[in-house]
């Protein structure tokens, strides 16, 4: 009697390292992507527990679909389970597998039977080895960005730029997953502007799929799958294939990168490895991205700490430290000044009176005016502060306002007497901004002045207290710091009703 011919499934994707699978008569085994499968198989399109195939005593081999995400197709249908015979397709995610018996020559790539849209990864040597040099180039360049991170959106600009360049999709965009509401927000997309919400992208519901499964969702032909028929988004779009790849980091989904063709061949297995890849990197600096925010908050939360543990000593000056980074920050738009100079000074408002700590309540608290002792004691609150932070690397930038928010123009100023623009830019502005906030407060001996008063004083110390430039940006800002003295104020009231 001869010996029953085996199934074995001959991977078609030859680009890549894909098992061929046997299967012997009494035998079941479970492929897919986690380490518990009989045949593992990295390839983030499957399911940790894609399929089950059995083979029965008399050679009849069985497919079933194990709840996988991508699901399982035999010659280019989708099925839950169905009979593999000899010569049939299987596609398991992006992966595709010819089935033979090892008794009919082998066929190649080329040689196997068109169905329906799906597509197979087939390229001529030549083509193949241009293809994976550029993408192998997109890649280290993205690594090297990744390395020197700076600008979260620039690099995620790049990435998304190197991935259109190579899988040429119709749209494209990297999506920020933020799992406490659930909501889902564009980072990058191509075209530009070709949405600027989630609510008007047409394949949201490939992305939670995705999202949810923490596996790559591979559409070769949405047409044809049965998950998103009542997707009429999609279907209105224009979608026809498409790739969306979950961007997964230490604690959960961060996101994902989408990719989608309107017509033409569908996306090839190559293209599934190639997004991953890219994926990999936007996982990476979206969840450093994120890193740095937190970082960022935490440390915004201790200084804003820091500046009331100085203003619960003195109930007059509350709120202050606050009020006077505001209105530094208002002139320092309207002098023009980037991003990152508005957030030194941001650190620096925060903390110009730190050195408070180190004057007696007896002096800072005193309800009358200072005599020359005192005088001298409440201005060293400059030095001590600079003192204070001096050894910290973060802050070095925010020093010389810290130190130097109470000279003058005129050099008359303490506590180095410096005079015009030996002062530096940010101190300048933290001047025109602290004295306004000390006119406008109250204080044990007098009451604060109208805003109108006090505006008028600025106006009229240019070249003398004051860089006349910054008198000039406090012109032209003014009433935006009226607003925000006004709404700060408000914000301090008690509610009615309220016992303080």
């Amino acid at each position: 009697m001869d010996p029953m011919p085996l199934i074995r499934l001959r991977p078609l994707t030859a680009h890549r390292a894909v098992p061929t699978i046997v299967v012997n008569p009494g035998e079941s085994k479970v492929v897919g992507r986690g380490a518990s499968a009989d045949i593992s198989i990295d390839d983030i399109s499957l399911s940790r527990q894609h399929m089950r195939l059995t083979m029965a005593g008399d050679g009849e081999v069985t497919a079933e679909d194990l709840g996988s995400t991508n699901g399982i197709f035999v010659n280019g249908a989708r099925v839950s389970t169905a009979r593999i015979a000899a010569g049939d397709q299987l596609t398991i995610g992006a992966l595709e597998f010819l089935a033979d018996n090892g008794t009919a020559p082998s066929r190649s790539v080329a040689d196997a039977p068109a169905w329906g849209s799906m597509t197979r990864f087939a390229m001529a040597p030549d083509a193949h080895t241009k293809v994976d040099r550029r993408v192998l180039e997109a890649l280290l360049a993205t690594s090297r960005e990744l390395m020197a991170f700076a600008d979260l959106g620039v690099l995620l600009e790049h990435v998304l730029d190197r991935l259109t360049e190579i899988l040429k999709p119709h749209r494209s965009a990297i999506l920020f997953y933020d799992a406490g509401t659930g909501t889902l927000a564009p980072r990058a997309v191509r075209p530009a502007g070709e949405y600027a919400s989630v609510s008007e992208f047409a394949s949201a519901t490939v992305v939670r799929e995705a999202i949810d499964a923490r596996e790559a969702v591979v559409l070769v032909d949405v047409r044809g799958d049965r998950r998103f028929q009542d997707a009429m988004s999609i279907m209105k779009a224009g979608a026809r294939s498409i790739i969306c790849v979950p961007l997964l980091g230490r604690t959960g989904p961060i996101g994902a990168l989408y990719a989608d063709r309107h017509g033409g061949a569908g996306f090839a297995p190559a293209d599934v490895e190639y997004a991953s890849g890219f994926a990999a990197h936007a996982a990476t600096a979206l969840e450093t991205g994120k890193l740095y925010a937190d970082r960022e908050a935490h440390f915004r939360s201790t200084l804003e700490a820091f500046a009331k543990s100085i203003e619960a000593r003195d109930r007059y000056t509350a709120g202050h430290s606050e009020r006077v980074t505001a209105y530094t920050l208002a002139l320092a738009r309207f002098t023009g000044l980037d991003a990152p100079a508005l957030e030194i000074i941001r650190r620096a408002g925060m903390l110009h009176d730190i050195g408070k700590v180190g004057i007696p309540d007896r002096v800072l608290q005193k309800p009358g005016h200072l005599d020359p002792d005192e005088r001298a004691m409440m201005e060293s609150h400059v030095t001590i502060g600079h003192e204070m932070l001096s050894g910290l690397p973060f802050l070095q930038e925010s020093l010389p306002s810290i130190r130097g928010h109470h000279e003058r123009w005129d050099g008359k100023g303490y506590p180095d007497a410096l005079a015009g623009e030996r002062i530096h830019l940010h101190a300048r502005l933290m001047a025109v901004a602290d004295t306004y906030d000390a006119m406008t407060s109250d204080r044990p001996y007098r009451a604060g002045l109208p805003a109108d008063e006090a505006g008028r004083r600025i106006r009229a110390e240019p070249g003398k207290q004051f860089d006349p430039a910054v008198v000039e940006a406090f012109d032209r800002c003014e009433d935006e710091i009226i607003q925000i003295r006004a709404k700060m104020m408000a914000a301090r009231q008690p509610a009615a009703g309220t016992r303080v």
